[in-house]
């Protein structure tokens, strides 16, 4: 049986209905799924009690205007839902930040974008947006803000600044808006933007000209142990590997060393560093007031935060100098944790906003081994509060001799500790707290 000829457009056109309605179904269905009920406010809680109480008092003394107030009253309640939903299910929000990793004492910002309803028609509405911000940051402008939504107005903007306070890892947000009805009897808290981890990794103190050159002369003592070239001078020689041509045995030199020795024939390069931050309680409270006047504490925290400081600093020094740098600490369990093994300065300030001060951790003499077993080689700088004669004679000893190493203290180490690391090769760099009165 053959159709009419407008039979098949008006088919097409009732499929392309149904489809298109569908669609606005679902995302009506997902806007209020993730749209919260209403909650009354203090005047709405009253507007549906008297709303009740009229209608009820209204029924058993055959009062039908008590009733009709009654129910003009919740009539009014259900219509505030209806236009908190309209306003609310269709906010969209954004987040823009420049950056996910703030150094303390820096200021973190980001810009909220707010976005209502896409419909030509529409309530306009002033919202409360407001920014959860944690302890780690302290707010430098309003965490909270008014802002017009409306189908004609542009998208909303709110700018947040806050100041960086303590190291670690912190979550900024979520990000939440109120809309109440026009009527004040209804609201609706719900939130827009996704919260966001912001890793906030420590400051740098600075460095006198004396660490400077401290860290600058154990970098060029490297270079001229790993430095590489074509002549035949001793730094530009090491012992034959399993593998190496045999055309660049260097054999006046073997036969005076009795042993296979081959020249180096790639272009020099910068030697690695090891950062050995000593996260042992232990070292930081015997630290007492005359060595460090206001750090002084019991549990030795704010010692340890200070050393944190100096690794950081250290790190940032030696990462303009070496080819790799790598953060070098006592995990739980007793393993070695190694942060920044892909050679990139980030990765170590990283390790540096998650590392804590534990009672049970291991020295740093017990963690070094690790990081020959990792084929790390070159500079090791030990960053600690307190260091013994015994523990620097462990700290030589367990360096081997192609690598250089730099204690880094905060308080000025006994002059015992100091001949031994000197003897040793080791370079001494002490950074004393402001105002600490610590001399070297």
């Amino acid at each position: 049986m053959t159709q009419p000829p407008g039979t098949s457009t008006l088919l097409r056109r009732a499929g392309a209905a149904r489809s298109v309605l569908d669609r606005w179904a679902k995302r009506a269905a997902a806007m209020a799924r993730r749209t919260p009920f209403p909650r009354p406010t203090a005047r709405g809680w009253s507007v549906i009690a008297v709303g009740i109480g009229l209608i009820g008092g209204g029924l058993v003394a055959t009062t039908s205007v008590a009733v009709s107030a009654g129910l003009l009253l919740l009539v009014l309640v259900v219509l505030g839902i209806a236009m908190a939903f309209v306003v609310a299910a269709p906010l969209r929000g954004s987040r823009a930040a420049p950056r996910a990793m703030v150094q303390v004492g820096e200021v973190y910002r980001e810009r909220i974008t707010l976005r209502g309803t896409t419909m030509p028609i529409g309530p306009r509405s002033t919202l409360l947006v407001r920014e959860q911000i944690e302890d780690a940051f302290a707010s430098v402008s309003d965490a909270e803000a008014l802002v017009e939504i409306g189908p004609s107005v542009p998208p909303a903007v709110f700018d947040v600044e806050a100041l960086a306070m303590h190291r670690g890892r912190t979550v900024v947000g979520p990000v939440t808006i109120r809309v109440e009805d026009p009527f004040g009897l209804l609201r609706i808290d719900r939130p827009v933007v996704a919260p966001e981890e912001v890793v906030v990794v420590p400051a740098s103190t600075a460095l006198s000209a004396m660490d400077t050159g401290a860290l600058a002369g154990a970098v060029s003592a490297d270079e001229g142990r790993v430095g590489q070239g074509g002549s035949a001078d001793d730094s530009e020689l090491r012992p034959y590997r399993p593998g190496d041509p045999i055309r660049r045995v260097h054999w006046a030199q073997s036969a005076r060393r009795g042993e296979l020795h081959v020249r180096q024939t790639t272009q020099a390069q910068p030697p690695e560093a090891v950062i050995a931050l000593d996260v042992r309680r232990e070292s930081y409270q015997q630290l007492g007031r005359d060595d460090l006047a206001e750090l002084s504490d019991l549990g030795g925290d704010a010692a340890f935060e200070h050393a944190v400081v100096v690794a950081a600093s250290v790190a940032r020094a030696l990462a303009a100098r070496t080819s790799r740098v790598v953060l070098v600490t006592d995990d739980l369990g007793g393993d070695t944790r190694h942060t920044g093994d892909a050679g990139g300065l980030t990765d170590v300030l990283v390790g540096l906003a998650d590392v804590r001060v534990r009672g049970d951790a291991r020295r740093v003499t017990d963690v070094l081994p690790d990081v020959r077993g990792r084929d790390v080689h070159g500079m090791t700088a030990v960053v600690t509060g307190h260091c013994t004669a015994e523990q620097a004679a462990e700290l030589v000893s367990s360096t081997s001799g192609s690598s250089r190493g730099i204690l880094a203290t905060i308080v000025p180490p006994d002059p015992v500790v100091r001949g031994i690391l000197d003897r040793g090769g080791w370079r001494t760099l002490v950074v004393p707290v402001a105002g600490a009165g610590a001399l070297r």
